[in-house]
């Protein structure tokens, strides 16, 4: 009886590895995914990648296995969110968990901001329509976004808007390659390729359409339409708007005087990654 009774405790506080490992391999997805459809991933092992926000204090709003005496509660962002926008930026999702008992529990103290971490984990319940994951591993991957690099994309964007499409493509030329993130790196390259559109510099434009859509995960349809513009009628794309200025002629800038004489960009090199 006594035997009987210590194998059904010892049942009930099994280790979070040997938990996880009853639910099978898990499956890869995404917070943006788990986000829109919580009822669908309920008790479903699941491999997803988080950019790192903080840690955070989520209290326990109802009865759920994620006291704060025995697990840790963290913020992040899906790999994919464009956080170079304020609404995306805004929108941090802190139900994330790490169990007080984990080998993993210190590194995640000294995670940095926007750390890149892959996590094997388990939507324990929902609640309100929100996921709350239990994460049982992570691990560290390479590259980043960092404040220089999210300054140049966010200002890039802001500069499309007013249609100032020289200035964008300084900004945006600044996001470094090397350990820059897929997104960021895609982001970056498909506005490229549509601010040179726009200016009429349609061979760059392509090279740096064509790497965006090698970049692409899942279908992006406006990325598609400014592909077959740069192939089939770039002229369509050009903002001419942007030629007329009230500027008197004593004003214009000196190269302006060579009628006819126009400065190519180069051929389109793609941001190395």
């Amino acid at each position: 009886m006594k035997n009987a009774l210590l194998l059904t405790i010892l049942a009930g506080v099994a280790p979070l590895s040997a938990q996880g490992d009853a639910l099978g391999a898990p499956v890869r997805t995404t917070i943006e995914a788990m986000r829109a459809n919580p009822d669908a991933f309920h008790n479903v092992k699941v491999d997803f990648t988080v950019q790192f926000a903080s840690l955070g204090r989520i209290s326990n709003p109802f009865f759920t296995k994620f006291t704060p005496t025995e697990f840790t509660n963290f913020y992040g962002w899906g790999d994919d969110q464009p956080i170079w926008q304020e609404p995306s930026y805004n929108d941090v999702f802190g139900m994330l968990f790490v169990s007080k008992s984990s080998p993993k529990l210190d590194q995640l103290y000294r995670l940095p901001l926007y750390k890149r971490i892959r996590c094997t984990g388990v939507v324990r319940n929902t609640f309100q329509d929100i996921p709350w994951v239990e994460v049982l591993d992570f691990r560290e991957l390479r590259g980043a976004v960092d404040t220089p690099m999210l300054t140049h994309l966010h200002r890039g964007e802001k500069l499309m808007e007013q249609r100032l499409w020289q200035r964008a493509v300084s900004e945006l030329s600044r996001v470094p390659g090397a350990e820059a993130p897929a997104a960021a790196v895609r982001a970056a390259e498909k506005n490229l390729g549509v601010c040179l559109l726009r200016m009429g510099e349609s061979g760059a434009a392509l090279g740096h359409l064509e790497a965006a859509a090698r970049l692409t995960q899942k279908r992006d349809f406006e990325l598609e339409k400014w592909l077959a513009t740069a192939k089939q009628t770039p002229g369509a794309a050009i903002d001419r708007i942007v030629d007329a200025t009230t500027l008197r002629d004593c004003e214009r800038p000196m190269w302006e005087a060579f009628e006819g004489v126009r400065a190519v960009l180069p051929a389109a090199q793609p941001i190395s990654r």
